[in-house]
């Protein structure tokens, strides 16, 4: 055959079968206009009351049925005028010839699950899963669970790994946020707070919906997200007059939005946060979940204003905590530390002396003169007080440290000598030293200059806490089991290595400290409990060792942290030195400068900053 009868061949072909398709569609199209009308024709039977003249009609109408959305208009009319007989029947005719089709089996599915044949329905259901009716497989194996559950605790039968895919096709299903949320449980209880946190909806339904997802965010350090689930949370409560409705209260919100703000170094938005109830004490209407979190709150914002120096506002905010919740352990503490604080009397220099003799006195004599203080006796008295209700470790050992830094008659081997006695007093076979204890002696002893005995305390806790051989040294069995201490202990291990010269194991520890020791690894992301101390000791290692630009970065993280004036100086002072170091004068002064305006106190700023001025050259060789 030639190349043109080819194409003629083709062409016939083409046309032939348009004209076939045409034919058969308008077929199609007139044999379901003629079934539309025959369903209008039954339901107007129905709804007259001719249930014997319907039937006959639908029995008729099976006949011409080809597909399965017909097959599902008969079956909704067999079920409507009560023929459950004829309307299984139905189905499962329409299911031999499509056996496969997701739609027949889910309507199927749903009238054995309705008519309480709930094992056929689980092996009709089966075929679902996957698809979008996969909820009504859920439906059954939940009323399965909820049997079986009876006998056993509900809470960790339904967390079982068997339910994940349960509840996220009964979400799929649903829409209901309940389901997803218990998938998001699940992964929180086994630790898989980042793919918790994947689960994130892109709607919320209500305010505890918001607010669970906000604390999901939180543990899995997404704290960006955190704040903005919290501040939808809050939109949600604030635009519903009662409350009550919601499990999830304001105080809780304010509590999470500023720790997710203070896990971002937003030391400013947390406080403006927690401001919204500092404001409104009198005015709060508190639920039995807050009375935790209300103290909490309020003394995170009188760290706040003692840093800035606000000193009236902290001694308020204190006062107000040990009044109304006098047993909380880390307001007594605090207020004891203002009261030493603010009866410690300075150094006057020979100008504000003869001031004084001169019976003159400038506005800042003025104002520290009239500073607030706090009787050391009520503090005293509120710790013995606290103590007798409850032998808290923790106000023990502040209320030994105030004595020591208050009682003159004592000396250093009297503290000593005490120190090992109640060492001694609390060692518990099995528990051995309290790490608390342990803690606050060791800072001691490093402190008195007691470097040996410090050493040997700290190496006894630990190997009475962990596991070790006489085949490794102890560093590297030290470093191997980092995670099972608690951070502070683990601290100050890092000190001792540094001490010891041991830059290895030291850069080691300290990282685990300040990157890893909150389970978030985040690339960069400072821990939250590590102390500023430890991310400036680490960033003066990386300094040592040549490694400028890390040990800048970390000391910037470390102050955008702090909320403390007089420690943030201190690190812009050594940002200042490492500027210096490399020439760059510009950077150097404008640090020393900052430092300086931050805390005037700061006596290595300012002498830096007038040098960088005065011979800036110099400084730079």
């Amino acid at each position: 055959m030639n190349r043109q009868n080819k194409q003629k061949s083709y062409f016939l072909f083409i046309i032939s079968s348009f004209i076939l398709f045409c034919f058969s569609a308008c077929s199609m199209r007139a044999e379901q206009n003629s079934l539309t009308s025959q369903f209008e024709t039954i339901d107007a039977l129905i709804s007259q009351n001719q249930m014997q003249s319907a039937i006959k009609e639908l029995k008729k109408t099976e006949k011409r049925v080809y597909d399965s959305w017909s097959y599902i208009g008969i079956y909704k009319r067999y079920a409507q005028i009560g023929e459950t007989i004829s309307a299984e029947k139905l189905l499962k005719k329409a299911l031999k010839k499509n056996s496969q089709n997701s739609e027949l089996l889910a309507v199927y599915t749903n009238f054995l699950i309705r008519n309480n044949r709930n094992e056929e329905a689980k092996k009709v259901a089966e075929k679902l899963k996957g698809s979008k009716y996969a909820s009504l497989y859920s439906e059954i194996i939940l009323k399965e669970a909820l049997e079986k559950a009876k006998t056993e605790n509900v809470y960790s039968f339904f967390q079982d790994e068997q339910f994940y895919q349960i509840y996220m096709d009964a979400y799929e299903g649903s829409k209901n946020p309940i389901w997803i949320r218990n998938c998001a449980v699940y992964d929180v209880t086994h630790g898989l707070y980042g793919q918790a946190s994947l689960l994130n909806p892109p709607a919320y339904s209500d305010a505890d919906d918001a607010f669970f997802w906000a604390l999901v965010l939180y543990d899995a350090g997404k704290f960006d997200y955190a704040v903005s689930a919290v501040e939808k949370s809050r939109k949600f409560l604030n635009d519903y007059n009662n409350k009550s409705l919601f499990k999830t209260s304001f105080i809780q919100q304010v509590a999470l939005e500023s720790d997710a703000y203070m896990a971002l170094s937003e030391m400013e938005n947390a406080e403006k946060a927690r401001q919204e109830i500092v404001l409104n004490l009198d005015n709060l209407k508190l639920r039995k979940t807050d009375e935790e979190l209300l103290p909490v709150i309020l003394a995170n914002s009188a760290i706040w204003a003692g840093n800035q120096g606000m000193d009236d506002n902290c001694a308020d905010l204190l006062f107000y905590i040990v009044n109304h919740w006098p047993d909380y352990v880390p307001a007594l503490i605090m207020y004891s530390e203002f009261a030493y604080k603010s009866n410690l009397e300075r150094k006057e220099d020979t100008e504000i002396k003869a001031l004084r003799r001169a019976g003159i006195a400038s506005l800042e004599m003025e104002k520290y003169d009239n500073r607030r203080k706090i009787p050391l006796s009520d503090a005293m008295y509120r710790m013995d007080e606290a103590l007798k209700r409850n032998a808290d470790p923790y106000l023990s050992i502040a209320k030994m440290d105030l004595r020591y830094k208050t009682d003159s008659s004592l000396s250093a081997k009297d503290k000593y000598r005490d120190l090992w006695k109640m060492l001694e007093n609390n060692y518990v076979e099995g528990e051995k030293y309290h790490m608390l204890l342990v803690q606050y002696a060791v800072s001691f002893l490093i402190s008195a200059k007691y470097y040996e005995d410090a050493w040997d305390l700290f190496h006894m806790y630990v190997v009475d806490h962990g596991t070790y051989n006489d085949k490794e040294g102890f560093w590297e069995q030290f470093v191997k089991q980092l995670k099972y201490y608690d951070l502070p202990i683990v601290e100050i291990g890092g000190w001792f290595a540094a001490d010891q010269k041991r830059a290895d194991e030291a850069i080691r520890i300290y990282e685990y400290c300040v990157y890893e020791s909150s389970g978030l690894l985040e690339d960069g992301l400072i821990s939250q409990n590590v102390s500023t101390a430890s991310c400036m000791n680490l960033a003066d290692i990386y300094f040592s060792i040549g490694k400028k630009s890390k040990a800048l970065d970390l000391y910037g993280k470390a102050a955008g942290r702090e909320s403390n004036n007089a420690r943030r100086a201190n690190i812009f002072y050594r940002i200042a030195c490492i500027y210096a170091a490399d020439g760059d004068i510009k950077n150097a002064l404008r640090s020393a400068e900052y430092a300086s305006s931050l805390y005037p106190e700061n006596e290595r700023a300012s002498i830096l900053k007038d040098k960088l001025k005065a011979n800036p050259i110099q400084l730079s060789q």
